[in-house]
């Protein structure tokens, strides 16, 4: 009875998703996020690659650029047996990655950006309908992304996969959505477990993170993969010859990060130069780096502090801001600390990167959302650490032993995936 209830609760938020669309529209001129949003969606019209199939066989729906991550392998499966597939993605900052997928495959792929604000039942004027658009019968949703449109796609008959699902914070409408799903690769064993107990028999249920094979490739790679950035040769080079226990990353890092930078020692020692710090922010655009460097220069001097991008050569700074993308898990192999932002703000980022490329991993607090921290907890316990007060990562970087990583249990789990992921995408795609 209470999934009824909730079948039809999905169709009355559909349903009155065509008035608020309508207003949407009407404010459109007066609210820039409508406006912003709006275009976005727009290029649905426009573009060759969002023209729909008649006859695609699985349907691929990411938010992110990390979601997008975790489907890649089945994603390159499909294409590798010249099968058709749509993919829905929801965030512009998965556009280009996602364009660059179609351009390799364009007669294998078509794109759709989630019409978040233009959606309705049925296509007419600028409203867009992913029930009239979707013509796969399998969909392949990640993590935790269950817009209701998509998930009404069930009553037409759609096979419901869930890559990387999680309980990290369940709700009624979170374990209804779990329902659904007639196959479920969980994000660790625990999750799993957890799965087994909700759906039993009903649906069928692996544990594997695909993201592992694909890192520790790129950590093999990383080499060839900066040398292909000539922009940077200078400072690649610089950081290959710092001894690993005189340089740490600060990877996906946000202001509020900085906070565990503002040790006495441990500015004493980067102006000593005993310690270099790289700094791959969150954000690239000029405000968000901006900011970064003014922390680091209110902590460290105006002197020791510099911005390395595509045009701006490396001046030999101990503290060096990249403003580059697509290196971050290449650039974790130089280094044997991390540190991973995000855990002042909202959640942390990705610990697979960096623990997968050999890192001593270290965080914030706001972990209780990855499912990636329980993962390499599992695996190495002493190696991964969470900040309950910042100071505490000077603490951390005095007291580490490189010499008694536990490497072996890395590789090991790293093997243990590779193969899981290989039956479990040829048992999906039977």
């Amino acid at each position: 009875m209470s999934q009824i209830f909730f079948i039809i609760f999905l169709i009355f938020i559909s349903i009155i998703r065509i008035p608020l669309s309508f207003i949407v529209i009407i404010l459109r001129p007066l609210v820039p996020f409508f406006k912003e949003r709006l275009n976005f969606e727009r290029k649905n019209f426009l573009s060759e690659s969002s023209l729909p199939f008649k006859d695609a066989h699985y349907c691929f729906e990411v938010s992110s650029e990390g979601e997008l991550e975790q489907v890649r392998p089945l994603i390159e499966a499909v294409l590798l047996k010249n099968k058709k597939i749509e993919i829905i993605y929801s965030s512009p900052s998965v556009e280009n990655k996602c364009q660059n997928i179609y351009k390799q495959y364009p007669e294998q792929i078509r794109l759709l950006r989630m019409p978040l604000l233009s959606g309705a039942i049925i296509p007419f004027l600028y409203f867009q309908s992913v029930w009239s658009w979707v013509s796969a019968p399998v969909m392949i949703f990640c993590r935790y992304d269950f817009f209701p449109e998509l998930l009404l796609l069930k009553l037409f008959g759609k096979k419901f996969i869930l890559v990387s699902g999680a309980f990290k914070k369940t709700s009624w409408y979170k374990i209804s959505s779990f329902r659904l799903f007639n196959a479920v690769i969980a994000a660790t064993d625990m999750e799993k477990t957890n799965f087994e107990n909700l759906l039993g028999e009903k649906a069928k249920i692996y544990s594997c993170d695909f993201r592992i094979p694909r890192i520790c490739e790129r950590f093999l790679r990383a080499e060839d993969s900066l040398k292909a950035k000539a922009s940077i040769t200078s400072y690649i080079e610089k950081l290959k010859s710092i001894p690993v226990d005189k340089k740490i990353i600060l990877g996906s890092v946000w202001k509020s990060d900085l906070a565990i930078l503002n040790h006495p020692e441990l500015i004493a020692s980067v102006k000593a130069r005993r310690l270099n710090l790289l700094l791959a922010p969150h954000k690239l655009d000029e405000y968000f780096i901006s900011a970064l460097k003014m922390e680091c220069e209110t902590l460290f001097g105006n002197d020791l502090v510099e911005v390395v991008n595509e045009t701006t050569a490396y001046k030999n700074s101990p503290v060096v801001i990249l403003q580059m993308s697509g290196i971050l898990c290449e650039l974790y192999s130089l280094f044997s600390m991390t540190y991973v932002g995000g855990g002042y703000e909202r959640s942390i980022h990705s610990v697979l990167e960096p623990f997968f490329s050999n890192n001593i991993v270290v965080t914030g607090p706001k972990i209780s959302r990855s499912t990636e921290y329980d993962l390499a907890f599992e695996i190495a316990p002493d190696e991964i650490h969470v900040l309950n007060k910042p100071e505490s990562f000077y603490t951390i970087i005095e007291s580490r032993d490189l010499t008694k990583l536990k490497l072996s249990d890395r590789e090991r789990f790293r093997q243990r995936s590779e193969a899981s992921m290989k039956l479990i995408i040829s048992e999906l795609l039977n």
